[in-house]
């Protein structure tokens, strides 16, 4: 009877998913989460790149508060939200060695389950950019 036992191979797929298939269940949230970090600092960089150009190039962005405020309307119309306070901006800075730039610089929190599993997923996402400052080049 316990040859028998033994030989029967029923149920044998559901011990091996039961085995297997937590693993793949965390492998594919986490290339879902990983996937969702990458575009969320794609999406930061941009915010971060279109601020600083507005700050070079339109009256829009004249005052800080109002290069905050544009920034967290770009992020807003990807969905992602960002405070004032995470928006840091500088005007006539040297920023990655060229001078004269302007510079915005984005710190956002991530979160993601991600957090408790990988101790090496990022809590907070930042996203920096230049543009040279273009305030006193003279018009065409």
């Amino acid at each position: 009877m316990l040859n028998r036992l033994f030989k029967d191979q029923r149920g044998a797929a559901a011990i091996e998913f039961a085995l297997l298939g937590p693993t793949l269940v965390l492998m594919l949230f986490g290339l879902i989460e990983t996937g969702r970090l990458f575009w969320t600092q794609h999406t930061l960089d941009e915010v971060a790149y279109s601020t600083v150009r507005c700050m070079s190039i339109s009256t829009q962005c004249d005052d800080q508060t109002a290069q905050q405020d544009f920034a967290i309307s770009r992020a807003g119309s990807y969905g992602i939200t960002i405070a004032a306070a995470d928006v840091a901006v500088q005007s006539n800075t040297t920023c990655k060695t060229f001078g004269s730039s302007n510079r915005v610089v984005i710190d956002a929190g991530f979160n993601s389950v991600m957090h408790n599993l990988v101790p090496q997923f990022p809590a907070v996402i930042e996203a920096e950019a230049c543009f040279p400052s273009l305030a006193g080049a003279a018009t065409p």
